[in-house]
């Protein structure tokens, strides 16, 4: 006997379990086609009744988590920072490409320090041989080492080049 049809196909059981949530019903009962994924809470793997939703009407867990940006703000400029990002920070626009924000401090070594944030999101500076050192909420680093950055801590070139660490 051959399976029953509907409309010219086949009847095929609705989904269950996880598929049900990967391939939503048509309104005649079918499986949509491939590229019709329904969206989906990546902690709880409900579906997502508003895919542009903050948080998961199931679990109340946030949907979206921004990308981390590292901003350091100085008196002559502010940088910003993505993920995976490293900047030389210092007056040679040839190594630096933030150079005018350091132009004006002759205490600034041409290629002073670098700055970088890391893929987990966690921010860290590294004195690049500068003359007049790289601080740490006033703590010089030494040469060549690489130090974690928090919100709110003051990074500080030279004696008076004092920035600001912002994480969001």
């Amino acid at each position: 006997m051959p399976p029953p049809q509907h409309g010219g196909r086949p009847l095929t059981p609705p989904p269950h379990g996880r598929e049900a949530t990967l391939l939503p019903p048509d309104e005649a009962g079918h499986r949509g086609s491939p590229d019709s994924t329904a969206f989906m809470c990546p902690h709880c793997e409900a579906v997502l009744s508003n895919p542009a939703a903050a948080q998961c009407d199931n679990c109340l867990r946030p949907l979206r988590q921004q990308a981390p940006v590292l901003r350091v703000v100085f008196p002559s400029g502010e940088l910003k920072i993505s993920v995976g990002q490293h900047l030389v920070l210092g007056r040679d626009a040839g190594q630096s490409p933030v150079a005018s924000t350091f132009t004006q401090y002759d205490n600034v070594s041409r290629r002073h320090s670098t700055v970088w944030l890391d893929p987990s999101g966690t921010a860290w500076v590294r004195d690049e041989g500068s003359t007049n050192g790289t601080f740490v909420n006033g703590e010089r680093l030494p040469r060549g080492v690489e130090a974690p950055l928090r919100d709110g801590d003051q990074l500080r070139l030279a004696a008076d080049v004092t920035g600001t660490v912002q994480l969001a």
